[in-house]
């Protein structure tokens, strides 16, 4: 499966469970794209387009490659630091780690992004 694919299953789970349904979450897709259309042109370029078919600012592919294929996926919940070192360790001893799923990734240095990197090669 492509990574694009996964994300995009996984962000079809989270609406499908989302207790605010549907309509709600369109009405919010619709605002952020309104919101987006009323900023000037040089401030447009650089918002985020994800907003207008994403209802979770919290749930991005933030490094590597979308095409890039998923066999196996790290995942937690208030994944940080240590949790980012143990799949780019496992992945340094041969474990098959595409990339790390994490829900609540608290406030990482630079220095853990690279090692999300790491964790999932682009």
């Amino acid at each position: 499966m492509k990574r694009v694919d996964f994300c995009r299953l996984e962000l079809q789970s989270g609406t499908d469970a989302d207790s605010r349904g549907e309509a709600v979450l369109s009405s919010e897709l619709l605002e952020s794209k309104a919101n987006s259309d009323d900023l000037m042109p040089e401030k447009r370029t650089v918002s985020d387009l994800e907003t207008f078919t994403n209802p979770y600012t919290d749930s991005r592919i933030l490094h590597s490659s979308s095409e890039q294929n998923v066999n196996m996926v790290f995942a937690g919940i208030g994944i940080e630091t240590p949790e980012l070192l143990l799949a780019d360790r496992l992945k340094e001893k041969g474990a098959s780690v595409d990339g790390v799923c994490a829900h609540l990734l608290l406030m990482v240095g630079s220095r853990s992004l690279f090692l999300f990197s790491a964790a999932c090669p682009g």
